[in-house]
């Protein structure tokens, strides 16, 4: 099931614009959640988050020469690792134009085996051709988008018969209801975003793509929320009047969504184009 929202991509990367910096420094040069091999793993937060890209990797299994699309490349840190790897050609767009000029300012010595560039453009309107990708990815991005269905037929479109997608990102194993369901309706307000129950199944066999795994690594990444939350205390603590209470708001909202909400489940999914 898909919760409605009424945020626009404008809103997506306006919020983007504002805390990528936050997210960047609470999660070790990523925006995206860590992974950690148990409780014993003693990583620190920059090797889990790198460990997150490597599994979305494997899960593409990419082979020399191929064309990637990054759905939502944040601030291309995950299309670095990847093309400093693999000699692969990765397109990476955001509808954070903050996000889209510091991913491609980042170095890419011509050593590197693959490259990457990055544009400003909306999953829910790709610009691309149909079959233009080998492979894509999405990490944490599907949840902002208003219309996931128009993004995931977009997806296939320009994904050639057999090219993979793997998206990353929370879901819910339920629906709230009562008093949590109108909390969670003001996270979503906030940060921009809702979940499905059913991490795209069905849409995803509607736009032409066959589930072939899905993991879930929801104990693998929860070491990382407590460091977020202390993200945006810092970032209320080192600003003032309503830019404080903003944060502040963020790291309560984030607390009770990452702590107190039972239902909340963290997954990888790999689906294949017909």
């Amino acid at each position: 099931m898909l919760t409605q929202h009424r945020h626009t991509s404008g809103d997506v990367g306006t919020f983007y614009n504002q805390h990528t910096d936050v997210y960047d420094r609470a999660l070790g040069g990523n925006i995206h959640v860590g992974y950690w091999d148990d409780e014993a793993d003693d990583s620190p937060m920059q090797a889990a988050t790198d460990r997150l890209t490597d599994l979305v990797t494997e899960r593409l299994a990419p082979s020399e020469g191929q064309r990637l699309l990054d759905v939502g490349c944040g601030h291309g840190s995950t299309a670095a690792r990847i093309v400093a790897h693999h000699a692969v050609q990765i397109t990476g767009i955001s509808v954070s134009d903050y996000q889209v000029n510091l991913a491609n300012s980042r170095p890419q010595p011509p050593e590197l085996p693959g490259r990457a560039a990055f544009r400003l453009a909306d999953a829910m309107e790709n610009p691309f051709d149909d079959e233009t990708f080998d492979g894509a990815y999405a990490i944490e991005s599907l949840m902002h988008m208003k219309d996931k269905k128009a993004a995931l037929g977009h997806i296939a479109r320009v994904l050639r018969p057999g090219g993979r997608l793997v998206i990353a990102e929370h879901s819910l194993a339920g629906e709230l209801d009562g008093p949590d369901a109108a909390r969670m309706a003001h996270a979503y307000a906030y940060f921009k975003f809702s979940l499905t129950t059913d991490m795209y199944g069905e849409l995803l066999r509607e736009a032409g793509l066959d589930v072939v795994d899905h993991t879930d690594i929801t104990e693998n990444v929860r070491r990382c929320y407590e460091s977020m939350i202390s993200g945006w205390r810092d970032a209320a603590n080192n600003s003032s009047g309503e830019t404080s209470r903003e944060w502040a708001t963020a790291a309560d909202l984030g607390h009770w969504f990452f702590f107190e909400v039972p239902e909340l489940r963290y997954g990888l999914l790999t689906a294949v184009r017909r």
